[in-house]
């Protein structure tokens, strides 16, 4: 007698994925306040940045987050006494899409810095430049020639880890509603683009980071918070 023809293992396949699929993408509502604050923490040594909806760093995502950009550049844990909040930015209650979208776009601006650049990063900034740099770019100037010290693998793997500075950058460019699909920019008819934008606060831990970004959007107000004196060194709140 002959057997009964099995399904292919295929269209199970095909099945399972649109259930699951299915399950994902019905009902499926973010919690009460859920995206309405972004915590942006920095590592104090290596300036590595992690964005979290928790003022808690969650040591699971917080490493998904962190390239791994050579040798020793990524840890294989995350030493909370190591991190730091540097900046908590707020957004009206009841409008955590709003955040959930800022949330998304710094993530993606973040590996394109880690990932997309360009050949001028292979050269040192003064800054780094070592008592033999400075010598070799004299000796090279006396002969008529110009050298520019290159960094090392080892060199440019701290320098991709060190997205500080880019992050605030990347913070003032995304609130001020840049890119495709921002929601920061309310939907409405009126012409002046200030007003289209949802009014969004940001705390810091130092008041002088802002400066890294060359400039602010009106719609963004800025403030200071204080490390929680109980904390583990990655918490805090907004001072009184």
């Amino acid at each position: 007698m002959n057997a009964a023809p099995r399904p292919q293992m295929g269209r199970w396949s095909r099945i399972l994925r649109a259930c699951v699929r299915q399950v994902h993408t019905t009902g499926r509502q973010a919690p009460e306040g859920h995206g309405e604050k972004i915590w942006v923490f920095s590592h104090r040594r290596s300036d590595q940045i992690v964005y979290s909806f928790e003022n808690k760093l969650d040591g699971f995502h917080a490493l998904k987050q962190l390239p791994f950009n050579g040798k020793k550049t990524k840890p294989a844990k995350i030493r909370k006494d190591y991190w730091s909040p540097m900046a908590m930015i707020r957004f009206p209650k009841g409008r955590g899409d709003v955040g959930r979208s800022v949330y998304q776009k710094l993530r993606e601006l973040k590996h394109l810095h880690e990932v997309a650049w360009t050949d001028e990063f292979r050269y040192k900034r003064p800054e780094e430049f070592t008592v033999a740099d400075k010598k070799k770019i004299a000796e090279e100037k006396a002969n008529g020639k110009e050298y520019r010290p290159v960094r090392s693998k080892v060199e440019r793997g701290i320098a991709l880890n060190a997205q500080r500075t880019n992050s605030i950058a990347d913070m003032a460019a995304v609130l001020s509603g840049s890119g495709s699909g921002n929601k920061v920019r309310a939907l409405s008819t009126n012409k002046n683009a200030e007003t289209e934008l949802v009014p969004v606060s940001i705390s810091w831990a130092n008041d002088h980071d802002r400066d890294y970004a060359e400039a602010w959007s009106n719609n963004v107000t800025h403030g200071l918070f204080e490390q929680l004196a109980h904390g583990s060194g990655n918490e805090a709140e907004p001072a009184a």
